[in-house]
């Protein structure tokens, strides 16, 4: 039996469905439904199984859930829910708020001033709170604060407090987690270690100083079979080490103890690799980010993206670059010569079919609108006149009919305006601006993690996203409009 088989024969002894007149209607013989339902032959294809569905009149709700365990069966539940997970850090992916979150000034007590004992025990989660609460808000004014943390991305309280700080150059923050080896699942199926990077996300938000350090372990063997205190919180003058639950632990303040913990730390670090390197984009490394974000189109790697609008760089190419670009910029001519090269690359990579994209309609759009793309600064180029824009829709129009650009479709079709990620060969990179407006380039160095986003859009659905003959219709729509100014 099967997760499928199991669901549907439940639907059709509810439902008093006769098997003979379902497999009549789908147009099998009784013997190979009766296979169907024990397990013992494939699912059936998608038009059997709309079949299927409509003869046993399914509310929507049992639809998909019917739906839901065919793609189980089908791939594989950890695939499945891989997949899933991965889907749904890309629907949640956080925009940028529309106005710039600036937060209040804290005036907080020193921790120092608030005991007087150099070792505390901590009895419940509310006592552990509070702590981590006076430490954390005491180092974030200090003059060359630092944080280290040796704990598990699912401590929420630490996490949100983290993520409500203003970005310092002053404050250091430096996070070692375990990445499982294994799929391992929440409750709700929900593959950990995507939920555990939902959780850090907010504080690349925030535009924190933080680094991302990780090892390979088993998490539940780590953490949770007869560990005393494997979490560690510390900061310049104290220390906090607690259970996995957060429920006890110890407050230290003591400096020989600090110190010796901040060793040991360290030599942990050592032991780790970086999880991300993030790249801010400034005026003043305009041309060391540029020359990291073009790298992608000179590899020799296929390139696969998703994006709320379509990759318009291979279209950028001669006269039109040379119009739209700012010279004002600090080394202008040696930057426009790198992204001609690029963008030229990125066409020879469409044209040896190298190249896949998954955008949306509204993207689109918002380009047609603005003459902007939000996959290139726009410090360093003008908005694109009507007639260029049009150039550039008839490109992306032409990579529609060859199926190299694709429109997705629900769940996938809002988007988050924020979230540029794409993957080359066992590289990957997200491009979004954090909560100050700040574009950050940040590289993927951990592979697993580049490996799932891979498989998800390698084999995403052919039901998420439009045919080709509806994505042309849809650009040649857009065109239309723009060139009789509804747009």
């Amino acid at each position: 039996m099967s997760v499928f088989s199991d669901t549907l024969t439940r639907y059709i002894e509810h439902k008093n469905i006769k098997v003979f007149s379902l497999a009549k209607y789908c147009n099998l013989d009784r013997s190979t439904m009766y296979k169907i339902l024990n397990g013992k032959r494939n699912p059936p294809s998608s038009e059997v199984f709309e079949k299927m569905t409509q003869f046993m009149h399914l509310t929507p709700i049992e639809y998909n859930f019917l739906k839901e365990t065919l793609e189980i069966t089908q791939v594989g539940p950890d695939t499945y829910y891989t997949r899933k997970s991965v889907e749904n850090f890309i629907c949640q992916f956080p925009d940028q708020p529309a106005t710039d979150i600036t937060g209040s000034s804290f005036s907080p007590d020193p921790v120092s001033e608030q005991c007087q004992t150099d070792c505390i025990s901590l009895v419940s989660q509310q006592h552990i709170d509070y702590y981590v609460h006076q430490m954390i808000l005491s180092e974030s004014v200090h003059a060359d604060g630092k944080i280290a943390m040796f704990i598990q991305p699912d401590y929420k309280f630490l996490f949100s407090l983290l993520a409500s700080l203003h970005a310092s150059a002053s404050l250091k923050i430096d996070h070692i987690f375990c990445v499982g080896t294994e799929c391992a699942f929440t409750k709700d199926h929900q593959l950990i270690n995507l939920k555990y990077l939902r959780e850090i996300f907010p504080l690349y938000m925030a535009g924190l100083d933080y680094s991302l350090w990780y090892y390979y372990d088993r998490i539940q063997s780590h953490y949770y079979n007869f560990n005393l205190f494997p979490c560690m919180i510390l900061t310049s003058d104290a220390a906090i080490l607690c259970s996995s639950d957060y429920q006890n632990g110890i407050f230290i303040k003591s400096p020989d103890v600090v110190q010796l913990l901040w060793n040991q730390f360290i030599s942990y670090k050592e032991q780790c690799s970086l999880f991300f390197r993030p790249a801010p984009l400034t005026p003043e490394n305009h041309k060391a980010v540029i020359d990291s974000m073009f790298d992608t189109f000179y590899d020799q790697n296929d390139l696969i993206g998703i994006q709320p609008e379509p990759c318009l760089t291979p279209f950028f190419t001669g006269n039109l670059l040379h119009e739209i670009f700012n010279y004002d910029l600090p080394q202008a001519d040696a930057i426009l010569a790198a992204a001609e090269q690029a963008f030229q690359m990125n066409m020879v990579k469409i044209q040896n079919e190298q190249f896949l994209i998954y955008s949306t309609r509204e993207g689109l759009l918002q380009f047609a609108k603005t003459g902007l793309t939000n996959e290139i600064p726009e410090i360093f180029y003008h908005p694109l006149t009507v007639e260029q824009r049009i150039e550039i829709l008839n490109g992306v129009r032409q990579c529609c009919k060859t199926g190299v650009y694709r429109f997705l479709q629900k769940p996938l079709s809002h988007l988050p305006h924020n979230l540029h990620f794409c993957i080359r060969g066992t590289m990957g990179s997200m491009v979004f601006k954090n909560n100050t407006g700040q574009i950050i380039v940040l590289n993927i160095e951990e592979t697993c993690l580049v490996s799932i986003f891979r498989d998800y859009l390698e084999h995403m659905n052919p039901a998420s996203y439009c045919s080709t003959e509806k994505a042309t219709e849809l650009v040649d729509q857009i065109i239309n409009d723009l060139q009789n100014n509804r747009i």
